[in-house]
């Protein structure tokens, strides 16, 4: 058991708009400006910012294959681009500015000279890919298996179908070198567990119209696994309510 509650699927009961696209541009461990945004952005999703300092190894070895999650200007014309990147901005004052394509290395391999473009982006939420799950004996490493982790898209721009352009991006890019992925997984809420509306009404929220685990299966990932103390919140009084999880894969 664990009492860590996992980073919630961005809108899940969001339809999407078919414009909706994203760039993946990779955090730079070595750069103090991606560390200290990568900090923030894990600050306002309200858990592990104090485990960003970690991370930095963990993305040179190939461990993890954290990328930022940016709106695409040539997608989105400038007055809605300009639009979302101000109601981010407004809402996080400190990441107003802009990053540099810095980073030398992906999944652990070289990065071609022409693909560190030096360029400036806003990154407005983040995604890994890693080898491992980030608890042990739950689920056993295999070649070609990456969960996806550390996924958060900023709240004001949840309602615009970036968490499914993000999913699409990564799913696209983690079947191409350096990670050749045959298989992607991922832990998340179970859709029906005993006593749930009693735990949402405890905790004083309202249970997502569609679940994770629904919005999951609905690209194709299947349930492996369940296990059913999995994460646990307190309410007001100090009371632990837990949530039963799902382990939940898909070939690609």
């Amino acid at each position: 058991m664990t009492t860590s509650f996992p980073s919630p699927v961005p809108a899940p009961g969001h339809t999407p708009t078919p414009s909706a696209t994203v760039l993946l541009i990779p955090w730079d461990p070595d750069s103090p400006a991606h560390i200290e945004r990568m900090y923030e952005q894990r600050v306002a999703c309200g858990w592990k910012a104090s485990q960003v300092e970690s991370w930095r190894e963990l993305q040179r070895s190939g461990k993890f294959t954290l990328q930022w999650v940016v709106l695409s200007p040539t997608t989105d014309p400038s007055s809605s681009y300009n639009s979302k990147i101000q109601k981010h901005t407004t809402a996080y004052p400190k990441q107003s500015t802009p990053l540099l394509d810095t980073a030398t290395s992906l999944g652990g391999k070289p990065r071609l000279a022409t693909d560190i473009t030096g360029r400036e982006f806003m990154p407005v939420g983040h995604i890994s890919l890693n080898t491992e799950y980030e608890e042990p004996d739950f689920v056993e490493p295999e070649e070609g298996l990456y969960f996806i982790a550390t996924f958060w898209i900023s709240p004001p721009l949840q309602s615009l179908g970036l968490g499914r352009a993000s999913m699409d991006a990564v799913e696209a890019m983690a079947t191409n070198p350096p990670l050749n992925a045959r298989v992607l997984a991922l832990s998340t809420v179970a859709n029906e567990y005993e006593g749930k509306a009693e735990r949402w009404a405890a905790l004083g929220r309202e249970p997502p119209k569609l679940s994770n685990q629904d919005w999951y299966a609905r690209r194709g990932y299947e349930v492996f696994k369940r296990v059913e103390e999995k994460w646990s919140e307190k309410d007001e009084m100090g009371k632990e309510w837990w949530f039963a999880g799902v382990f939940m894969r898909k070939e690609i």
